[in-house]
């Protein structure tokens, strides 16, 4: 009996497994659904691809998802009538000595009720967290900066002298959403390292990041163009588009994350200081 239960479990892991490659393969084949998949993972950071892979597939119109435990932690629990309607994912075991993963439920904060949840505040232009934010983004960039208001657009990565160029004639938020895209293309292009670099092959992942980095923020930033997305991922295996999606998705939340700490209130003052004079004067 024993022996039929793991078996059955494995089967339905293995099944699990086979609709989370559908999805992936879905989403990196249509523009439209990969849109839709960067706004859910843009939104939910700290989730696996593949999980919202699957969650994607099987919700109607997801936004902020989880398990019952992240929502008890949100002070917010699923309602009685929707806990047979959750989307059936990957999770982490309880059981520490437990390896691999089990299978659980996501549910979608219009199947909770409780208390409302905490909007982040959108980064105002001129603002002490605006700046504070912008010098954090800037710490991240793996490359140098010098500025240059000769640029048509406010953030260009020169992949010749590998260095970011800025015009500071924009303003803080412009500055901010070109950044995050551009600090992305410095880290592919990895100082000429990565031989296989092109700039246009690569802009779609690029902007993916910005796009993430920005939404997290509130910063405006448009969707990137996916019309491409299909050719960009025809020769990846599922597996390959997981690890392609999820390195942009890690690489994004890194970004967020050094942000999120340069604007805490305890760095506002240190960090938006340093930012006016990263502006100003600039860094090789």
């Amino acid at each position: 009996m024993k022996q039929q239960r793991t078996e059955s479990r494995r089967a339905e892991r293995e099944q699990l497994s086979q609709m989370r490659d559908g999805a992936l393969m879905a989403i990196t084949t249509n523009p439209d659904l990969y849109a839709r998949f960067l706004v859910l993972q843009a939104d939910n950071i700290g989730l696996s691809t593949g999980n919202i892979a699957l969650s994607l597939s099987q919700m109607k119109d997801p936004t902020k998802i989880g398990t019952t435990d992240f929502w008890h932690k949100q002070g917010r629990y699923v309602m009685d009538e929707e806990m047979s309607k959750g989307a059936t994912v990957f999770v982490p075991p309880r059981n520490t000595n437990f390896r691999g993963y089990l299978m659980g439920s996501y549910y979608d904060v219009s199947q909770t009720t409780g208390r409302p949840l905490k909007e982040t505040e959108p980064l105002a232009e001129g603002s002490d967290r605006m700046n504070a934010a912008f010098a954090a983004l800037l710490d991240t960039a793996p490359v140098g900066f010098i500025e240059n208001t000769g640029l048509d657009v406010p953030v260009r990565y020169n992949e010749r002298e590998c260095i970011l160029e800025i015009n500071t004639e924009y303003s803080t938020g412009q500055v901010f959403a070109a950044l995050a895209t551009e600090i992305s293309f410095a880290r592919l292009h990895d100082r000429g390292m990565n031989r296989d670099y092109d700039r246009g092959a690569f802009q779609l992942n690029a902007e993916s990041v910005g796009f993430m980095v920005c939404r997290r923020f509130g910063v405006d930033c448009p969707l990137p163009d996916a019309a491409g997305v299909q050719q960009f991922y025809n020769y990846y295996t599922p597996d390959e588009r997981s690890k392609s999606l999820d390195l942009m998705r890690q690489t994004a939340r890194n970004m967020g994350d050094t942000v999120e700490r340069g604007i805490q209130p305890r760095q506002q003052e240190h960090t938006a200081s340093r930012g006016s004079n990263n502006r100003q004067y600039g860094r090789r």
